[in-house]
């Protein structure tokens, strides 16, 4: 049996054994060194005594030594009940110092989060930062939740390939910013990193690989957002001569695997379904949580009669008014919300972009707000609005106007979570919801042009598909997308298999005939020569693996992750390369 500095119990009392570990902690007592030898395994407690004293005296923090010596019992008033090896201690006999160390930049403990150092010193500091307990066990989390997948497509008669690394550049399709590489034998010429394997598993159908995996690395140059990585892994698969239904419910199959084999968890299947005109109206996203309920309903008639000048300004300016009711408790012992927070909450909305927000409460069947004012501005709606919203007593209700129904759909949406998840009154622990029938296109905010929904290869729907010459904002595509509690964690479609279509759906978003041939000549080639009907998904890795661990962070789950600004204190890139090796090696030009 391999011995670690986890494994070692009561029953191993008396044997000889040999350790190798970090040392975490050293204390001094009387004629005794004590130090807690960690690995990524556990924490056993060696006793330097007598002459081995002196040698352990050399000892620092995060030294690795390989100690041997006699398991012995620490005796039942020094047993650490909080650590499985607690009932047990090494007497050293022989020591070996491996690698001395540093004196670290903080301490390797398990301490709360508000007491952890700076993002930015653990991300510079990673490989210290992955000792610490909680860090180890979202690593081996994350390996078991990728065993399993990997195990369940095994099973399922899918082919585990590698699609490549350097491809095209699609940036005039895909519409977002690739990462580009110079290449060294053809200078001036680049290879691009892919944002999916999307184009390339396409082919692997249209070659009659039918049933295709892999656990791949995409690539993203995007500006910073919230929780977002420039690399990245999903798992990405593709299937022939399927529907839309074969594939939902292979990823249920998939994701109800896992929840059995890495959490020991049973999970209902099939999920819910709602379509994305419906999740939009009804919850203000396409990826609403439903562990609570909180319905959006649209109010702006209503407050075209009200007397509260603030929401009435912007109703006459053409705009939106949507209201949410909470079941708070509010002014009761139980309710977790008080009115500091909701007013906290107006601040929130305005960082959303929400032009007015304002709140209220039932009490005794009536409508109060503080001040007194606004309920009484909203006396002449009171009954509607009490009705529509389903409110009762001590509910909460939130009122959000803005003169863009986007902008107010997008801030409630997000305001639904925040305050949902404040109050925390789930019906269900793992809230899980298909949203289909996305629309194809959608038009740019910025210059009104049609731009891809989701990505260009989305097959439109039968009853759809004639509206792509006169009216494609009416075309909805086979897409689905897989929610859970609130995060997408999957999403995918059927894909166009006809030459003709495809071409047309991408002079739709405005390519010429001479884009598309430089951009995606080979796969309008490869369409032409035979593809079945396909379709596929992509289950983003990270963000699966942290919702599963109930974590709000990806880069928790991520070996080496980038910082906000998408920088790695790690290794300080990315860097500047020297001019003359990029004028050398690649016929680049930096103008100085």
């Amino acid at each position: 049996m391999e011995v670690t500095c986890g494994s070692l119990r009561e029953k191993d009392i008396g044997k000889k054994v040999t350790l190798n570990g970090w040392c975490r902690y050293i204390r001094e007592h009387g004629d005794k060194t004590f130090i807690d030898l960690a690995d990524r395994y556990g924490i056993t407690q060696v006793v330097f005594e007598s002459k081995l004293k002196e040698d352990a005296g050399e000892l620092g923090r995060e030294y690795v030594i390989t100690i041997s010596g006699k398991v012995r019992s620490r005796g039942k008033e020094n047993i650490n009940h909080d650590n499985p090896t607690g009932a047990i201690e090494i007497e050293v006999k022989t020591l070996k110092i491996i690698g001395r160390s540093k004196v670290p930049p903080f301490e390797i403990v398990e301490e709360k989060e508000s007491l952890l150092p700076a993002e930015d010193l653990r991300l510079k500091y990673r490989y210290l930062d992955l000792r610490r307990k909680k860090m180890i066990k979202n690593i081996e989390f994350r390996d078991a939740v990728t065993k399993a997948i990997r195990t369940f497509f095994w099973k399922e008669g899918f082919l585990e390939l590698e699609t490549p690394n350097l491809v095209r550049d699609s940036y005039d399709v895909s519409g977002s910013r690739t990462m580009i590489v110079p290449s060294r034998i053809k200078k001036g010429e680049f290879f691009a990193l892919p944002q999916s394997p999307q184009i390339y598993k396409q082919l692997c159908m249209v070659a009659g690989l039918d049933k295709y995996f892999q656990v791949a690395r995409v690539f993203r140059d995007e500006d910073p957002r919230e929780d977002r990585q420039p690399e990245f892994t999903q798992v990405d698969f593709e299937v022939s001569f399927k529907d839309e239904k074969y594939i939902q419910e292979l990823i249920e199959r998939a994701v109800k695997y896992v929840f059995e084999k890495v959490l020991n968890k049973q999970i209902k299947t099939p999920f819910e379904h709602l379509n994305y005109d419906i999740a939009m109206q009804t919850y203000g996203n396409d990826k609403p949580d439903l562990r609570f309920g909180y319905k959006l309903v649209d109010i702006t008639g209503e407050a075209k009669k009200s007397g509260y000048n603030v929401i009435k300004r912007i109703v006459e300016s053409d705009g939106h008014v949507a209201a949410i009711a909470f079941q708070a408790d509010f002014g009761k012992k139980t309710s977790l919300i008080d009115k500091e927070y909701l007013v906290s909450l107006v601040d929130t909305a305005k960082n959303l972009g929400l032009k007015g927000l304002t709140w209220l409460y039932v009490k005794d069947s009536k409508l109060k707000s503080i001040p007194e004012s606004i309920s009484e501005a909203l006396l002449g709606i009171e009954k509607q609005l009490i009705t529509k919203t389903g409110a009762s007593d001590g509910d909460i209700i939130i009122i959000g106007a803005d003169t863009s129904e986007n902008v107010l759909l997008a801030a409630m949406s997000k305001l639904r979570r925040i305050v949902g998840l404040k109050i925390g009154k789930f019906k269900k622990e793992h809230a899980f919801l298909w949203v289909d029938n996305f629309p194809l296109f959608e038009k740019d905010e910025v210059n009104g042009k049609l731009q891809p929904a989701h990505n260009p290869f989305v097959a439109p729907t039968e009853d759809t598909i004639m509206y792509l010459d006169s009216a494609p904002e009416k075309v909805i595509g086979k897409r689905y997308d897989l929610v859970l509690n609130g995060i997408e964690i999957a999403g995918g479609s059927l894909r166009i298999n006809d030459p003709d279509v495809q071409i047309k759906v991408l002079k739709s978003i405005g390519l010429s005939d001479a884009d598309i041939a430089s951009a995606l000549g080979f796969l309008i080639e490869g369409l032409a020569h035979g593809a079945p009907i396909h379709g596929g998904a992509a289950i983003g890795l990270d963000r699966f693996v942290a919702t599963l661990a109930g974590q709000d962070d990806i880069k928790d789950f991520i070996l080496f992750p980038r910082n906000r600004k998408l920088e790695s204190p790690l290794d300080a890139s990315p860097s500047k390369i020297a001019p003359e090796r990029l004028k050398n090696d690649y016929g680049l030009y930096i103008e100085k």
